[in-house]
């Protein structure tokens, strides 16, 4: 089927709407916007003959569908085995769509535009595009993305080479995250600080660009896309203790059995450096603990002040304290702190996350159906007054 006789039976332009009227179905959504901006999006990642076939694809976190499964479900579109099996790879090879091998056999599924298509971008990143995603965010999709109240990561405290007084959960223990997940592992740059660099701004807390890892089926799909490295699990340790060195935020995935920890900054993170500018980025991120300094040991250095990423920590007559409305408990300052003088507390308010990222997704899911059934409802009773 070419492009000619997509065209025959309907618009390129509807080609590219319901395709993303597909993807506004996922567990995040990807809302039309007036300016069309999410169509040029669309056209930057899939042809049109792509953007028919990724239309009538699944989303699945882990358990993807096979190629045997989609041809099956295809046939109508007229493509050979083989046609298709080339579009669904080239799909993959720009990051519009995952997918991995599991022996002989292929796997495949839609992305989330984040955390997915975007972070598919890595090494592929153009001015363009990047443009494009920023003019998106702030006129649909950052606003759609906000009404999930179970966000897909969280931050946890680091914990590699620091001792904390208090017990930290399994699912918050670095070490307990890192040691039960499952291989293989792989290293990738970081695409928010490429994407940054881009924009000339370059990341203020680290030099390295290879700061993200993956664990399991997502390092699985990013080693067979060629979009990582893989490395064995003690240099992946090696690279987490230098990571919370430099206080690199740690922020896996929003479940217990972590399929990803990113260590963010919050001069290239998106999201913590929208939290940044907030008054209280501590409502508006999901971690369980906060740092508290004893005023007692504090000798008013200020080595926490420049250590903390979301200037959570002032002085007052020479003594360091914490705006808890600020402080994200990320643990950074404890690393830095000379005099020992500063601990984490728990939130009264625990966080649990789902086992998997899966559950995560299907919750994710969940909420999203009640969140659109209470606005229609509104919706409903609006026009019954009009």
């Amino acid at each position: 089927m070419t492009v000619q006789n997509i065209k025959e039976g309907t618009s390129e332009l509807d080609v590219y709407r319901q395709l993303q009227q597909t993807l506004d179905e996922m567990p995040i959504g990807f809302p039309p916007t007036k300016s069309g901006v999410e169509i040029r999006l669309l056209k930057r990642l899939f042809t049109p003959e792509e953007a028919k076939i990724a239309s009538k694809l699944k989303f699945a976190w882990k358990d993807k569908e096979s190629l045997d499964s989609i041809y099956e479900r295809l046939k109508s579109l007229g493509y050979s085995k083989e046609e298709l099996e080339n579009h669904l790879d080239n799909m993959i090879s720009k990051g519009a769509i995952m997918g991995r091998k599991e022996g002989d056999k292929k796997l495949y599924s839609l992305a989330l535009l984040v955390i997915g298509i975007f972070e598919f971008q890595v090494n592929k990143l153009t001015k363009e595009f990047i443009e494009d995603l920023g003019q998106y965010f702030e006129e649909a999709w950052g606003m759609e993305a906000q009404k999930i109240p179970i966000p897909q990561m969280r931050t946890i405290p680091i914990g590699l080479e620091v001792d904390h007084d208090i017990e930290v959960a399994n699912f918050d223990n670095i070490k307990q995250l890192f040691n039960n997940v499952d291989g293989p592992f792989v290293i990738i740059d970081c695409v928010c600080r490429q994407q940054q660099e881009i924009l000339g701004n370059p990341c203020h807390a680290t030099s390295r660009s290879e700061a993200c890892m993956g664990f399991g089926h997502m390092a699985k799909s990013y080693i067979d896309a060629g979009w990582g490295r893989e490395i064995t699990r003690e240099e992946a340790l090696g690279i987490l203790k230098k990571n919370e060195e430099e206080g690199l935020i740690f922020q896996p995935g929003n479940s217990q059995k972590a399929d990803f920890v990113c260590s963010c900054c919050s001069c290239c993170c998106g999201a913590l450096r929208n939290l940044k500018q907030l008054p209280n980025p501590a409502d508006f991120v999901t971690s369980n603990y906060y740092a508290e300094i004893n005023p007692d040991l504090c000798t008013g250095c200020g080595t926490c002040i420049e250590r903390c990423p979301m200037e959570a920590i002032s002085q007052k007559d020479a003594v360091s304290i914490v705006n808890r409305r600020r402080c994200i408990g990320c643990g950074n300052c404890i690393y830095i702190c000379p005099d020992n003088a500063i601990q984490l507390n728990k939130k009264d308010r625990q966080h649990v996350p789902p086992i998997t990222g899966t559950e995560l997704y299907n919750t994710i899911t969940q909420a999203r159906a009640k969140i659109k059934a209470k606005e229609l409802r509104r919706q409903q009773r609006q026009e019954r007054r009009e």
